[in-house]
Formats: structure tokens, C-alpha cells, sequence
């Protein structure tokens, strides 16, 4: 797949119109898979129609044919697969994002920050904004992210009587990135900062500090920003332990009663990324809260709402 510059009308993220917002004391930044969604989004939509044993097993095939650093182009090619092979439509396709898995006080706490005056939301991930879209709207949170939805740029392509997907990265919005951290589609610290300076052009009075971070994520690209922008006034609500196991007998709201650590097969990456850069010599200086159920983040969120109150 050829990578090219997305068009406006594509773009999941409009122009911040910063200036239209009240000044705020703090920012939550969103990763979107495995944190405001309990699974993969690029595994989980293919997955509702080729099974997940399938989708693995492909995946596997293309990463090993072309490497690690293709993978939205083997989530465009499993898409285009479901659309093929099984005969299901753009619309099918984002009907399976919209009822994604989601942890109830997950929501909640999007929803408590959402209602707080003194906050802002944005969500940078490393998914696509057809998907995210799909699954905000279809929550009602759309609404939530004052402050934008960074991400990478799905279109479907008409071509006759077929219709294809395709993914460009993020990143060619700034032109790419060089940060040796993180796949090339998308550098997290380069969006992080990027959404700081804006902000701080449209906060541009003396008495008004950077706002606070609090960066919610769990994967190991959530880590470079950890590390590189966040200081020590910022939070990290990283996410820890186990994932849930086949996220694919779920959909929409889920409890944490179903989410059976015992059972899982995966971590969840952003706390070992920290140790490792540790050995390093790199350690954050921002405070750094583990979770892993909605309970556990519900109770976080509040805590730091309560302080801003």
C-alpha cells in the first residue's frame, strides 16, 4: 500500500479551534485500544467476520513476510479480505466497530472528566478513525475530545463496483517522524507535543500554566511520551496485568466480572517499556498509577477530579 497525504474530508481530527475553549488546568490523553476499548480494534473488526484463529494466522503471514512496521497495511489487506471473501459491506464493517468492547466504568470515567469544567480530552492512537469514529459515535462520546482525535486516516477507495480499504499513517501529517521509540505511522511524544503547543498558543497569557497531563494508555508506544514529554506535575494511568482473552466473545458494554485475568494470554506492555528504558537510564518523571479493571481507573479519575475541584 502506498502511503499518501490524507485529505480534509478524510481526516477523523478537524482543525482545533483551540481559541473557542475555556483555559484549562488539565488535559486527559486517551489511548483508544485496550483503554477505552478491552480489545484490539484492527484484530477485533476482521475478526467478526473471518474468526479470530484466521485473522491470527494471517497476521502472522504478513508480519513475517514484510515486518512489524507493515502493519496497517495487513489491517487494510484483512478488511479488504472480510469484504471479499465474505461479501459484507463498509457498513457492516463499521457496524462491528461501533459495538467494540468497552469496560462500563471505563465510560464512566470518560464521562466524569467529559463533565468537568476545569478539563480537556483528546485520544491519539494507533488505530484508524473509521473504526474510532464508528464506536464514539455509536457510545455518544464523540463529543467528549475538546481537544481532537489523533490517529491514523482510513478511506474507502470506489473502484467500479468494489470498494477497498486503505490506511495512511498519522505521521504524514508532520511529514514522518524520527523517533527510533515507535513504528513510523505514528510517534506519540511528536502528536503529545504537538497538541501542548497549540494549546499553549491559544492559552497564551502570562498567569496561565502548561495544563496538567493525565496520560491514560497501556501499550508500549504510550511509553515514549511517558518518558519524553510528561513531567513531574503529569499522571501516567498505566495499564497492568493481563488482558482480557478473547475479547471477541464480547461486544459493547462489558463488567470486569468477565474479565477473567486467569485465562489470559497477554500483557499489557507499557510498564515492562518502562523498565526496560529504565536499565537505560531513562525514568519518568511524571507519577505513574497502575490499573487494570474500569473499577480501578474510575477510582483513579475521580481522585484527580476531586483534586482539580
Amino acid at each position: 500500500m502506498t502511503a499518501a497525504a490524507p485529505s480534509q474530508q478524510d481526516t477523523a481530527q478537524p482543525p482545533l479551534s483551540l481559541a473557542e475553549f475555556h483555559p484549562i488546568e488539565t488535559i486527559f490523553i486517551w489511548d483508544f485500544d485496550w483503554t477505552i476499548i478491552n480489545c484490539n480494534s484492527d484484530e477485533y473488526v476482521p475478526s467478526e467476520f473471518l474468526g479470530g484463529e484466521e485473522v491470527a494466522k494471517r497476521i502472522s503471514a504478513e508480519m513475517k513476510a514484510h515486518g512489524s512496521t507493515k502493519w496497517h497495511e495487513c489491517v487494510a489487506n484483512l478488511i479488504n479480505a472480510c469484504m471479499l471473501e465474505k461479501t459484507c459491506s463498509k457498513d457492516d464493517i463499521l457496524q462491528k466497530a461501533a459495538e467494540m468492547p468497552f469496560l462500563i466504568d471505563v465510560k464512566q470515567a470518560l464521562t466524569d472528566v467529559a463533565n468537568s469544567k476545569q478539563c480537556g480530552q483528546a485520544i491519539i492512537s494507533d488505530g484508524n478513525d473509521k473504526f474510532i469514529e464508528a464506536y464514539l459515535r455509536k457510545n455518544e462520546m464523540i463529543h467528549f475530545f475538546t481537544h481532537g482525535i489523533e490517529t491514523n486516516v482510513g478511506t474507502w477507495e470506489k473502484n467500479h463496483s468494489e470498494t477497498s480499504f486503505r490506511i495512511t499513517y498519522q505521521s504524514l501529517k508532520y511529514g514522518g517522524h524520527e523517533c527510533n521509540l515507535c513504528p513510523p505511522n505514528l510517534c506519540k511524544t511528536q502528536v503529545l507535543t504537538d497538541i501542548l503547543n497549540r494549546l499553549s498558543e491559544t492559552q497564551n497569557c502570562e498567569d496561565i500554566k502548561r495544563p496538567r497531563v493525565v496520560y491514560v494508555g497501556d501499550g508500549h508506544n504510550d511509553a515514549c511520551p511517558a518518558l519524553q514529554v510528561l513531567n513531574g506535575n503529569d499522571i501516567l494511568l498505566a495499564r497492568n496485568g493481563k488482558r482480557c482473552p478473547n475479547p471477541n466473545s464480547f461486544s459493547g458494554p462489558q463488567a470486569d466480572e468477565n474479565h477473567d485475568e486467569a485465562a489470559s494470554s497477554g500483557t499489557f506492555a507499557i510498564l515492562a517499556a518502562l523498565e526496560k528504558a529504565e536499565k537505560r537510564g531513562l525514568v519518568p518523571r511524571c507519577r505513574v498509577c497502575p490499573w487494570n479493571t474500569g473499577k480501578e481507573l474510575l477510582s483513579l479519575v475521580n481522585g484527580i477530579l476531586n483534586e482539580e475541584a
